[in-house]
């Protein structure tokens, strides 16, 4: 129903200011949209107990992590939130160990200018799977997932590991549930859909598998997918000239992400950048711009 599904540029507001929501309105008005900025606001209890709906029961355990008070079984913290008064998103991050920094889940939402809500970040990552060191360079740089600096000997193993763009571990395939969670937590805020920009190309791919459509860049996913077809100058591209751009890598969702991240768009003038997705709470928007890929 929705396979064809074209947005406008930017949403519509759908309630007030998140300034001018007050608790009172709230408890006055179910379906009111209610702002992180606004939870924030809210004593520390009143939060947590709001904001530990979003990690899902089954990732937790999986790690012996309670998922009452996020407490391990020696009763260490094993989960963070970051969500200050005043400020308008909210942060989740999950470790394993005794290393914080050994991050297993993040997740960070924020409001936006229309009353809703952006989803920043989130990673799911398998903690006991091996790391492959694709997010600092051989200068110890930051490569922000390889948009700034790259590591190339790391992003190679990475990608013989079965890894896409932008992983450092196996996800953790848990993405579904993660979403139903968010989805759940829009609800309860009575918030209609959320909206991303897709890192990579295996990221959107994804994306689009949740039900997601564009509100930008779905022309450049059918060029994308066009052009990866034989003759296509995408196609030809993969001329072997890097580790990145083999032959076969066009009939795989993973196989073109590495090569869009290693740039091959240049070939027909194009970049990856400021793609928009959004989904509608409860509605599948069906899309589909690599029609019965393979991962």
């Amino acid at each position: 129903m929705f396979k064809h599904l074209r947005l406008s540029p930017e949403p519509k507001k759908v309630g007030p200011d998140p300034s001018s929501i007050s608790i009172a309105q709230l408890v006055g008005d179910a379906s009111l949209p209610v702002t992180i900025k606004t939870i924030n606001s809210l004593p520390e209890n009143p939060k947590l107990r709001l904001y530990r709906t979003l990690i899902p029961i089954q990732v937790l355990a999986e790690f012996d992590i309670n998922p009452r008070t996020w407490l391990n079984p020696e009763k260490q913290p094993q989960v963070r939130l970051t969500a200050d008064a005043g400020t308008d998103k909210l942060k989740i991050s999950a470790w394993y160990g005794e290393d914080p920094a050994n991050e297993f889940f993040y997740l960070e939402l924020a409001d936006n200018a229309y009353n809703g809500i952006d989803l920043n970040f989130l990673v799911a990552n398998n903690p006991l799977s091996p790391k492959f060191n694709t997010d600092v360079d051989d200068e110890g740089r930051d490569t922000l997932f390889g948009t700034v600096h790259r590591n190339v000997k790391e992003e190679e193993r990475a990608m013989q590991a079965g890894l896409a763009p932008g992983q450092v571990r196996d996800g953790l395939r848990c993405s579904t549930l993660v979403f139903t969670h968010i989805e759940t937590f829009l609800t309860m805020m009575a918030h209609h859909a959320i909206t991303l920009e897709p890192m990579t190309y295996a990221s959107a791919w994804i994306f689009e598998r949740r039900g997601f459509a564009y509100s930008k860049g779905h022309q450049l996913m059918d060029t994308i997918h066009r052009e990866f077809q034989p003759d296509g100058e995408l196609h030809k591209a993969l001329d072997g000239s890097t580790p990145f751009r083999q032959p076969e890598q066009w009939k795989t969702v993973r196989g073109r992400a590495w090569a869009i991240h290693d740039g091959i768009l240049q070939v027909i003038d194009r970049k990856w950048d400021d793609l928009k997705m959004i989904k509608q709470v409860g509605r599948n928007a069906r899309v589909e711009t690599f029609p019965a890929a393979k991962y």
